[in-house]
Order: structure tokens, then C-alpha cells, then sequence
């Protein structure tokens, strides 16, 4: 083997019993010769014995853009090797940019089988969220997609040479140059419900609760809990960089017994040796040289023998100073799939500190093996490896793995001291650990002493006597809604879709209620009115018909069911008539407006609206920084370009000589052809290339007929002047509220499209944007080419810190720090709270990423991050940024807030109507917005989302937190 060959080991990050979550830890119960186990009595063949990892339910789901809700149904192992790995490459330093392969393996999920035996309305409403959240195969494709790793991502099952098996495709993959890093993640963490085992005849489990291998009175394993993540790189590329250097592989070889052995199950001792012999001869190393083995050592009276009889063949006689054996797995017990990842550590620690810890457990070795040639001895007190040995000798040690089946594992290491020197070796010390920030508790998805069989056999019991009963029973409406909701419904009135219910569940659920009772609902008809009420009344309804068509004879029978629907019906269909009959109007608006057959000149300037807004102005300054003359359309024209550069003033990067490229000119989008006087018109027409419509009255109070004029009619005098002279490019800046309607579920995916709904007339900033976007979507239809550019919360950029004052969001927040309290319900697991984007970024993508493209039609694009900011999380960025409030029962907390002076803190004139709002116990899902067709955009939006509790900090310290701000903006 070359120099180049070898593969250093840079990083050991991992998680046991007892609170240990680092190497030292780790190595400090080995030498101190203890273990992780708490036993209790043995009873009635029962061994009770506990390893559990305290923090195991316990996630940071923000650092990785992953939903609460989402988190909630991911397998333990999966989430703590996410954060292990991230830890890991943290602490590194060292090569972010390269390419990272990943490498896992993990236990058969119990997690999975407790949702499956205990949950089924769980399972039913989220097959493939908790497949990928709990199966093996999505794990190191989780990883590399949640951190960005671009190497080869492999799932490894080999039963109990996992891990080490995953060890050696990782090195083949260095050695081959498919990535420069390879991480090797591997858990087994067990529920913790799990208190113990049954002793069984012929079982691998220990009769006492203890392991002992290569001991005379071993009866058994024990399991364990644990998860480890390494990470390796070339040797060269290691010293290169300046990375600490545990230990570097020398060789390693995989196998598989085949029919060499009496079972299945059987171990082979042909199959071990040839694997042993094989990684010797990779490493061109001769057996004498290995000082230590660790075995796999199970403990077990079969197996161990077994094991001994190869690795003393394959080994033979040692070198000077001798060869020790021992196994990790008395002191963590046999952690499955991840034994042979928490052998190599301790085999890495053991080469750094040139000591062999005791073997805990050992009475007296078994007797089943013949010790007497002196190939293998174990140790049972501490022993210096140096002993015996040249001060300059290398340390080389063994690490064996081998896996129910056949699959065997053995790799080779050597310690860095020996190779690359004492004093480098030295300078190179570990790096300390970088912790992942924000990890909070979650609570398991299944209590074993409430598991919930009792209650789904209850309901299929109801279910089939209501088949044959009339009327059917609100309880039994209660129990069709759970069984697609996340919390259970006990209520008429409660909401599907507030309680976790998705267009997924809905199909199923309006199926069950057709094939119990008959009565068919649409889907149209169930998003509106997303109640039991509703059904309850659309069955007494069918029930009352059918009583009528009974007494009157087979002809009055012969109706629509549908005509007998309850009131609330009928206000559905005069709201979808009225729905219809406003974007009608729009269209007839558009319907005799001629379009210009000459194209604008494209590097003609800007025309835009909302120059003084929040928004608006990172657009200009956007838009200066390129060259490009600007046109602001603004009431006062001229009198207010103090207003435009104060604003500008306030962006990082901004430049005074760009002022020259700004013409401010009078005007009022609320009035035809933009209140512009007529030769001002006929010139801009003639001249404006593109126009980027901001402006916009934000106001989450006024009903829609307060907005219509500047929100929705100010669009289609846009339409007509791009339609005008020449034809212009159009970018519409539109919003996420344009989506605040029952046919939204919360939490549900929506792609860019028209809106199919309209928000009700009492959400008026919602509805009048949504009436705008689709004068935008005429204007393509006509062949304009335009762009509805749909975006979320907009701050300042990470730089100034600035923030939107008159935002909600941070009407809220100031209402938190006027008031040194909060609303019990904001500390609740799962509640997403927003989706935001500095305003540089917002900018970047209306000028670049999602600029119109000169092509007729109308793109629309959600510029939307999917990373959410919880309740939590703002909580933790208070936290940060100094401030403590204090929980606060909701209404007492919304009573506070409406005593505020709404002049200061707007939200004030909302929160007396929440006051009485009942606490539901329930999350705020927020919608998710899939970007598969704009990269470009996912990228830009993705990377750059203001979310976690450090990035909110640096805004909570912006002044206007403190300064009056107004109920009402109109940004033009």
C-alpha cells in the first residue's frame, strides 16, 4: 500500500447511554472500566435492564429547513445521525466546499413498528412521510440532501457488520476519488419503552443483564443504544489541511461465509480468516506487527470460540510487547448495526492515548479456546501499549465486525504518531466540538399505555352498525374525521384542515362517508365547509328526503340529493357566484383592449410603482446597481424623491451618484391611465421598457371594499399602459395571503399557478391581491409578457438589519416587548409562525432569477423558502437577542395587547376580537411552496431564508421595534 492509499480518520462524533456525547467521554468509561447499563432484579426469566439515551426524542429541526410536524413522525436514529453528521462536518472546518459522500446504516426502525401496531390513523394520513422518515434506504439520502452533500449516498444492511461494512465502501469511494470527505453514520437506538428482554433457550441474550466475552461463564449479549458518525479523508488531503488525525486506515476487507458453516445464523471460522487474511494483504502488512484485536465479541458461548480460533490463526505469533484482545460491547453492550463504527472508535481512542483499557466483565477467559500458544491475551487492568515496544514503534491494531448471514468485516489501523510524527501529531489536537444550536423535545407519537387498538377497533364496530342505523351518530362522524386528522375532532364545528387534515385524507374520508351513508359530498363543496356540522346537516338533509320520497312514492324519490343541502350551502354557492362574477369582471375589463404591435426597447428604463415602500425601494436600489434608468410613479412626483433616497440610504451597498438614473414623475395608480398628466403618459408609453407594479395598501383589518381601489382596480390601469404604444414587460408583486382560503389546507404543497379561490371579502388585503394577479394573468392571455412573482415576509438585508415596522410579524413581536409577555400558545411544538426573505434576495429574484422573459403569457412564481420560522423559534431568537418575556395564558395575553395605543403597536385593534378565541391546543401549519421548475428561484429563496433564532436576533435589535409605526401603508 502507498502513502496516498491510506485514509485518515478526522472526526468522531457520538452519542451513548449516560449523558457521554463526546470521544473523550467515551474513552473515559473505558478506561475508568465501567458501563452504561442500569439493572434491575431478574424476574420470571425477565432480565430489567435500561441503556437509554436521556436526549434521544430530543431535535434541532430548524438548522436543517425540516418542519416540526415532519420531525415529529422521523425515527430518533435518523434525526440524532442528522445532527451527529452535522456536528461532525462543523467541527471540521476544514473543506466545506468538497464532495462528501455518505455512508449509513441503522437498526429496524421501532419507531416504525410502534406507529404501525399503535397508531394505524397515523400511518393512514402519512404513508409517505413516515417511510422516509423511518426506513433505512431514505437515510443517507436525508443526509446528503439536508446538508448539501454532493458525493455517493449509500444505505448499508449487512445485519452486524453494518457500519464497518459502510467503512469500507466509504475508503473504496476516497481511494477511487467519487468524493475528497466521507462521513460513516450508523445508530441503534431502541424505544424507550424498552425496559428489558425475556431470556429465551438458545437465545443471544445475557441470563443476568451482563455481556462477558471470551470469558468462561459468558451466557449472552445485552442491547445497546448508541449512535456514531466518523469522518474520513485521503491521509494527504488530511495533513494538507490541518486536520487533526485519529488514527489512518491501513487496510480493510469484506466477505461473506457462504454455505461454509452449518446455518444461516452460524458463524464460519473459513469465512473470518479469509476476510482477516484479505485486509492484511491489502495493507501489506505482516500479522506480527498488530498489537490489539477488537473483536466482535459478543459474549456469546458459540460464537465467541468461534471467532477466537480465526483470529488467532489468522494472526499467530506476535511481535514484541504481545497482542491483547478485547470488545467493546461489555462496557455499551451490542449495538447491532452500529457495533462495528463504536469498536473502531474505541480501537482510534485506544492508538491516541497508547493504552489498553480493562476488560470489564472477565472473570476467567473461556476455557472452549486454547490460550496457551500466546497469540491472543486479554487484559484486565490498564496496559501502556508501549511497553515492551521501541519508543518509535507504530501501533496497529485490528477491528472485526461480523454480521448475522455472513457478511464479515475486519479493518486495519494504525496510530498518527508513529506515521506522521510525535510533534505533528500533537499539534494536530482535536478541534472542540461545534454543538447544533436549537434542540427541543418531542414527544413520542405513540404512549404504549394508551395505544389506541381499543379505540380504532371501536370505530370500525360503530362504522358497521351504522351501515344498517339511521341517522348515523355524531360520535361516529367524529371518529371518520380522526382517523384523517393529526388531533382527534370532538366537535361539530371543529375544522378539518386546523386539525391536521390534508387533501389526502379528505379523498378518503368523503369515500368512507359515501360507502357508510350514501350521501356523496364533493370535494369543492367539503373545502368550503370543512366541518362535521356540515356533514351532519347534509345527512339529516338526504335522511329528511328520503323520509318524503318514502310517504310521496318512487317518483318524488327520483331528485338530486344535493338539492336538499343545508343553508350554509346555499351561502356557498352565492359566494362561489360572487367569486365567478368579480374575476368575470376582470376579464371584460380586458376584453376590447388593443395591444401595441410595436416591442419596447428592452434596455429602455423602469417603470415602478412603490419606489417609497419597503420593498419597493430594495427593487430600485436593485435596479440602479445595474445601470438601468427608473421611472417612480409617485402622488407629489418630484416633492417626494426625498422620501425615495432616504429609503434608499438605508440599503447596504447603496451609492449617491446612482440618484441621477431616478425620474420621480406625479401620478396615482388609483386613477385612469395612472393619474399621470396626458403628455407624461404618452411619453412613458412610448419609452418604458418594463413595469414592475409594488406598490400596495398592507392592511390585515380593512375588508376588501377599503383596499379595491389601490390593491386591485391600480393593476388593470398597469395592464392598459403596458398594452399601450409599445408593448412592456410586466413583473407583479404579489403574496402568500393571496392563499388564506378553507380550499388552502394548512401544511399542503401548492404549486405556482392562478388562484382557484379567492379569499373572503372580510380578508381584504388577501382578495384584492389575489382579484390583481389576475389582470396579470389576462395580460398574458392578451400577449403581454408577464410575471405574478408571489413572495413571502420581506426584511432587510443581513447587513442593515432593517425590518418592515409595519409588518404583522413584527407588530406582534413589538407587542411581546411592549408587554414583557406571550401567549402560552406560541410554546407549542409544530407551530410555524413565518416564511421570509431579506429584501436584497426578494430584489435579486424580481430583477434576475424571475424576471419576465419577453415570450407572451403569464409566469407565475411562488418566491417562497420552505424554511419556517416556529413560534419556538422566535421565541429562542428573543432568548438570544436578551430579551426574557413570560408565558401568559392567550386571552389574559390578547386583553394586554388591545390596552396598547394601536398608533404604536397596529395589532392592537386585532388582538380584543382573539381575546375569547378559545386555546385549541393546535399548530399553525403554514403552506409549503415547491419550486421544482424554477431552480434558479429554489436556490436563491432556499439559501438565503431568514429563519433560525441567530438570524432573528439581529433584527430584534432594529430601532423601529421601539418607535411608533402606522395601521395602514399604501407603498406608492
Amino acid at each position: 500500500m502507498t502513502f496516498d492509499d491510506r485514509i485518515a480518520i478526522v472526526g468522531m462524533h457520538l452519542k451513548l447511554p449516560t449523558g457521554i456525547d463526546t470521544a473523550e467521554g467515551f474513552w473515559q468509561l473505558l478506561i475508568d472500566g465501567r458501563d452504561v447499563f442500569t439493572r434491575g432484579p431478574v424476574t420470571g426469566g425477565r432480565v430489567n435492564l435500561t441503556s437509554h439515551i436521556a436526549d434521544a426524542n430530543w431535535f434541532a429541526a430548524e438548522p436543517f429547513g425540516i418542519s416540526e410536524y415532519e420531525a415529529g413522525l422521523t425515527d430518533p436514529q435518523h434525526r440524532l445521525l442528522l445532527e451527529l453528521a452535522w456536528e461532525c462536518l462543523r467541527t471540521a472546518g476544514s473543506g466545506q466546499d468538497s464532495v462528501t459522500g455518505v455512508f449509513s446504516s441503522c437498526s429496524p426502525s421501532s419507531f416504525f413498528e410502534e406507529i404501525l401496531l399503535h397508531r394505524p390513523d397515523l400511518w393512514a394520513r402519512n404513508v409517505s412521510q413516515i417511510l422516509e422518515g423511518t426506513q433505512g434506504d431514505y437515510l443517507a439520502t436525508r443526509i446528503a440532501y439536508r446538508l448539501g452533500l454532493t458525493g455517493p449516498a449509500l444505505h448499508i444492511g449487512t445485519g452486524c457488520s453494518s457500519s464497518l461494512v459502510a467503512l469500507n465502501q466509504a475508503i473504496q469511494a476516497l481511494n477511487a476519488f467519487q468524493c475528497d470527505r466521507a462521513l460513516v453514520a450508523a445508530a441503534s437506538i431502541h424505544s424507550p419503552g424498552e425496559t428489558g428482554y425475556e431470556v429465551r433457550e438458545g437465545g443471544i441474550y445475557s441470563a443476568d443483564g451482563y455481556c462477558r466475552p471470551f470469558a468462561d461463564d459468558a451466557n449472552g449479549t445485552v442491547p445497546g443504544n448508541g449512535a456514531a458518525v466518523i469522518l474520513l479523508k485521503r491521509l494527504e488531503d488530511a495533513l494538507a489541511d490541518g486536520d487533526p488525525v485519529h488514527a489512518v486506515v491501513l487496510g480493510s476487507a469484506v466477505n461473506n461465509d457462504g454455505d461454509r458453516k452449518v446455518g444461516f445464523v452460524a458463524p464460519s471460522i473459513d469465512g473470518q480468516l479469509d476476510c482477516v487474511t484479505t485486509a492484511l494483504d491489502n495493507a501489506e502488512l505482516e500479522p506480527a506487527l498488530v498489537s490489539y484485536l477488537e473483536a466482535h465479541g459478543t459474549g456469546t458461548r458459540v460464537g465467541d470460540p468461534i471467532e477466537l480460533r480465526a483470529l488467532a490463526k489468522a494472526y499467530g505469533t506476535p511481535g514484541p510487547g504481545g497482542r491483547h484482545l478485547g470488545s467493546v460491547k461489555a462496557n455499551i453492550g451490542h449495538c447491532d448495526v452500529a457495533a462495528g463504527l463504536f469498536g473502531l472508535i474505541k480501537t482510534a481512542l485506544i492508538l491516541t492515548h497508547a493504552t489498553l483499557p480493562p476488560q470489564i466483565n472477565l472473570t476467567a477467559p473461556t476455557t472452549a479456546h486454547d490460550w496457551s500458544d500466546g497469540s491472543l491475551s486479554i487484559a484486565r487492568t490498564a496496559v501502556d501499549l508501549r511497553a515492551g515496544r521501541d519508543a518509535d514503534a507504530p501501533l496497529i491494531a485490528g477491528v472485526s465486525s461480523l454480521g448475522v448471514g455472513g457478511t464479515n468485516a475486519h479493518v486495519l489501523l494504525q496510530d498518527a504518531r508513529s506515521l506522521i510524527g510525535a510533534d505533528e501529531a500533537d499539534r494536530r489536537t482535536p478541534r472542540p466540538v461545534v454543538r447544533i444550536p436549537g434542540r427541543i423535545p418531542y414527544e413520542a407519537v405513540v404512549h404504549p399505555e394508551s395505544s389506541g387498538d381499543e379505540a380504532g377497533a371501536g370505530v370500525q364496530a360503530d362504522a358497521d352498525s351504522a351501515a344498517t342505523a339511521a341517522p348515523v351518530a355524531d360520535t361516529v362522524l367524529f371518529e371518520l374525521f380522526s382517523q384523517h386528522t393529526a388531533e382527534p375532532v370532538t366537535a361539530l364545528d371543529e375544522d378539518f384542515f386546523a386539525l391536521g387534515g390534508d387533501s389526502f385524507g379528505l379523498l378518503h374520508l368523503l369515500d368512507e362517508i359515501d360507502r357508510l351513508t350514501g350521501v356523496e359530498l364533493s370535494v369543492e363543496e367539503f373545502t368550503a365547509r370543512p366541518t362535521a356540522a356540515h356533514v351532519r346537516a347534509r345527512l339529516d338533509a338526504a335522511a329528511a328526503a328520503g323520509a318524503a320520497a318514502g310517504a310521496a312514492g318512487p317518483a318524488a324519490a327520483t331528485g338530486d340529493r344535493g338539492d336538499s343541502a343545508d343553508d350554509a350551502g346555499a351561502d356557498d354557492a352565492d359566494a362561489d357566484g360572487a367569486d365567478a362574477e368579480a374575476i368575470r369582471a376582470i376579464a371584460d375589463r380586458h376584453a376590447g383592449l388593443t395591444l401595441a404591435d410595436a416591442v419596447a426597447d428592452p434596455d429602455g428604463p423602469v417603470l415602478l410603482t412603490g419606489a417609497t415602500g419597503f420593498v419597493g425601494a430594495h427593487v430600485l436600489a436593485d435596479l440602479l446597481a445595474a445601470g438601468r434608468q427608473v421611472v417612480c410613479v409617485l402622488r407629489g412626483g418630484e416633492e417626494r424623491r426625498a422620501a425615495v433616497v432616504e429609503q434608499l440610504r438605508s440599503i447596504t451597498g447603496w451609492d449617491p451618484a446612482r440618484e441621477r438614473l431616478v425620474t420621480c414623475v406625479a401620478g396615482d395608480i388609483t386613477r385612469p391611465r395612472l393619474g399621470l398628466d396626458g403628455p407624461v403618459y404618452d411619453t412613458l408609453a412610448d419609452r418604458v421598457a418594463w413595469v414592475i407594479h409594488s406598490a400596495a395598501a398592507v392592511n390585515h383589518v380593512y375588508p376588501y371594499a377599503g383596499l379595491a381601489a389601490v390593491n386591485t382596480d391600480s393593476a388593470a390601469g398597469i395592464v392598459e399602459f403596458a398594452a399601450t404604444t409599445r408593448r412592456k414587460a410586466l413583473t407583479y408583486l404579489s403574496t402568500t395571503a393571496v392563499f388564506s382560503t378553507a380550499a388552502y389546507a394548512p401544511g399542503s404543497e401548492i404549486t405556482a399557478g392562478p388562484v382557484t379561490a379567492l379569499p373572503p371579502e372580510s380578508d381584504g388585503y388577501g382578495r384584492s391581491k389575489a382579484l390583481a394577479e389576475h389582470h396579470f394573468r389576462h395580460a398574458g392571455e392578451l400577449g403581454l409578457s408577464a410575471v405574478v412573482l408571489r413572495i413571502p415576509n420581506v426584511f432587510g438585508d443581513r447587513t442593515s438589519r432593517r425590518i418592515n415596522a409595519g409588518d404583522a410579524i413584527w407588530s406582534w413581536t413589538k407587542a411581546i416587548l411592549m408587554t414583557g409577555h406571550y401567549p402560552r400558545s406560541f410554546d407549542m411544538t409544530g407551530d410555524e409562525l413565518f416564511q421570509a426573505l431579506p429584501g436584497d434576495v426578494v430584489a435579486r429574484v424580481v430583477t434576475g432569477e424571475a424576471r419576465p422573459t419577453g415570450e407572451p403569457g403569464c409566469r407565475f412564481v411562488n418566491a417562497v423558502p420552505n424554511l419556517v420560522c416556529s413560534s419556538r423559534g422566535m421565541l429562542a431568537g428573543l432568548h438570544t437577542a436578551g430579551h426574557h418575556p413570560e408565558s401568559l395564558a392567550d386571552a389574559d395575553w390578547y386583553r394586554m395587547v388591545a390596552d396598547l395605543d394601536p398608533r404604536d403597536v397596529w395589532v392592537a385593534s386585532l388582538a380584543g376580537r382573539l381575546a375569547d378565541r378559545p386555546e385549541t391546543g393546535l399548530p399553525l401549519r403554514l403552506h409549503r411552496f415547491p419550486l421544482d421548475d424554477d431552480p434558479a428561484v429554489a436556490e436563491a429563496v432556499n439559501h438565503n431564508a431568514v429563519w433560525s433564532p441567530a438570524d432573528l436576533a439581529g433584527y430584534l435589535a432594529a430601532p423601529e421595534l421601539v418607535s411608533p409605526t402606522a395601521l395602514t401603508r399604501t407603498e406608492h
